[in-house]
């Protein structure tokens, strides 16, 4: 899994905009809950534009289960920074 493969899955998203994925996960080398795992992706930050003015749980549901099968192959942590403007 790469953040090309993030990328694809979110495209489809028209409620909100993703401005930004960023891969965090050599920030967290050797950290618990991570040390046994072989994904190389296991930290990511998302930053999103709210041009709807959605409220911040719905767009936390609709990008967690876009990347449920993320998850699955071992994504640890996401991070969703919502702005407005």
């Amino acid at each position: 899994m790469n953040l090309n493969n993030i990328k694809i899955l979110l495209q489809d998203i028209s409620e909100f905009e993703i401005l930004e994925i960023i891969n965090n996960s050599d920030k967290h080398m050797g950290h618990a809950g991570v040390e046994n795992t072989h994904a190389m992706l296991t930290h990511v930050e998302l930053r999103i534009l709210n041009k709807n003015n959605l409220k911040k749980i719905d767009i936390h549901r609709t990008i967690h289960e876009k990347l449920e099968s993320v998850f699955k192959s071992g994504l640890h942590s996401l991070e969703i920074k919502i702005s407005n403007r």
